[in-house]
């Protein structure tokens, strides 16, 4: 029986891809998940901190996608390269069909699975985010098939083939942009395979014009190999054929320092003396393929690291921000009792300037005060009333002097200045419910007290599986 996930027949960079993948990805469906590519989403929201927030933590956390567990190898090249030959050769078993007729004529991606089966397009296009951009191209769905076999040979647990149709000139019509779709797979490639033949077919236009464009934007990914290197003919053939593809590729490349070709054979396939004296690197493209999953092991650890980095930083930035908010909104309510008291007296002072200076009117008498009439008994026995100055209050005074103009002037700006402090001091920012509070804290509690003790024991599970100490 082939090793399921979380099998000890597992290796330990398949473990590590597989749990790093959970960590980004939980696929929980009951309650809210608990992974990054949730936390991402809830943290770059656009709310009141959005603007403020750095750009670099920003971009980092927008773009945070769930490392797929596995590398994928684009395979492409002229018609009858080898492409399919070589897939079902390392996967150990019979995916695709062989032929010098064009069997390939859609895409096909080979993958491992918990059984043998073959999904169409529209169940691949929805699993697979990967693929998402090829429904923009007419046709490609329909001919879209993704092959799963329970083999565990080689890497291939660890490795995802998408097998292209074999380019050719002439009067041959894709039923699919097969140009346009070879350039977006290209961009979610981890490595790009060009498969040469040496039959006279590998510098058609349309398989070098290909090559061309995807070394421009690609030349890091693409390795290139002459196929069916022990049908090449003799000694004088194979080194035309050879001298001849790679001058055309040196043509078109603008990096050629690094430009290598590779020959190679299925060795089942050749017979005892060209697997004695022909060069075959197709051991030394299967070791290529185990050098980039231990890289993309080291990468997704890494990015790992940074991506916990980020959205820690993320949570803090947004928890002072909201502090220093929470803080500004106390002193707003603090000046809105005492701006709210002055405002009331200011108004109640001026309302009562008006109405003793325009008005002629004291209200409550509180300018001047009657004082209440005396009896004096004179000695001749008669009596005399006598009524004293009338008293006046000095704020009624200031109030009233210069017909009330000076106490005027000095109302108004008083009034005036109360309302620009009031618009300056008592202006509510936004700040995060109690909810959201919450919410920054089960992150930042999750991210510092689970995901990087995980992240700790994937490096540790990495670096024991190589040193023989351990650690």
């Amino acid at each position: 029986m082939p090793p399921k996930r979380g099998d000890p027949e597992q290796t330990v960079s398949e473990k590590i891809l597989v749990e790093a993948s959970r960590i980004y990805d939980s696929r929980e469906t009951d309650g809210e998940p608990k992974d990054l590519k949730t936390y991402a989403e809830f943290l770059t929201k656009k709310d009141a901190f959005y603007e403020q927030l750095p750009k670099d933590l920003l971009e980092r956390a927008q773009n945070l996608r769930p490392p797929r567990d596995r590398i994928t190898c684009l395979l492409i090249g002229n018609h009858s390269a080898g492409k399919s030959s070589f897939t079902n050769w390392y996967v150990g078993e019979k995916i695709q069909n062989e032929s010098v007729a064009i069997e390939t004529a859609g895409i096909t991606i080979v993958r491992r699975g918990v059984k043998r089966t073959t999904w169409k397009g529209p169940q691949s296009m929805e699993t697979f985010p990967h693929l998402k951009k090829l429904e923009e191209i007419d046709g490609v769905v329909d001919f879209l098939t993704t092959e799963f076999s329970t083999s565990v040979e080689k890497n291939f647990p660890l490795v995802e083939f998408i097998d292209t149709p074999g380019l050719t000139d002439g009067t041959l019509k894709y039923p699919f942009d097969v140009d346009r779709v070879i350039y977006e797979l290209a961009e979610h490639a981890t490595m790009i395979m060009v498969f040469l033949d040496p039959i006279g077919k590998a510098l058609v236009s349309r398989c070098m014009n290909v090559v061309e464009r995807l070394a421009f934007k690609h030349s890091a990914k693409m390795s290139y190999y002459l196929t069916k290197f022990d049908t090449a003919g003799d000694e004088v053939d194979r080194t035309n054929v050879v001298s001849q593809i790679v001058q055309e590729l040196q043509g078109r490349m603008r990096a050629t320092h690094a430009l290598k070709l590779h020959t190679m054979f299925l060795p089942e396939r050749a017979t005892d003396k060209a697997r004695e004296q022909l060069p075959n690197k197709i051991e030394d493209l299967c070791q290529n393929i185990q050098r980039e999953i231990d890289s993309r092991v080291q990468d997704v650890l890494d990015g790992l690291s940074k991506d916990c980095t980020a959205l820690s930083a993320i949570v803090d930035q947004k928890v002072d921000k909201n502090r220093a908010r929470v803080n500004h909104n106390r002193f707003a309510s603090v000046w809105y009792a005492i701006l709210s008291t002055l405002m009331v007296m200011v108004l109640s002072v001026t309302s009562y300037w008006a109405l003793l200076n325009y008005g002629e009117t004291d209200m409550g008498n509180f300018c001047t005060h009657e004082p209440l009439p005396a009896s004096l008994d004179m000695p001749d026995g008669s009596n005399i009333t006598v009524v004293g100055k009338p008293k006046v209050n000095l704020y009624c005074s200031l109030l009233r002097v210069g017909s009330g103009i000076p106490a005027g002037v000095v109302l108004v700006a008083l009034l005036v200045a109360t309302v620009v402090l009031w618009v300056k001091k008592t202006k509510r920012v936004e700040q995060l419910s109690g909810e959201e509070k919450k919410k920054l804290e089960d992150i930042q509690k999750h991210i510092n007290g689970t995901i990087i003790k995980q992240h700790k024991a994937l490096k540790k599970k990495l670096t024991e599986d190589v040193l023989e100490d351990k650690l």
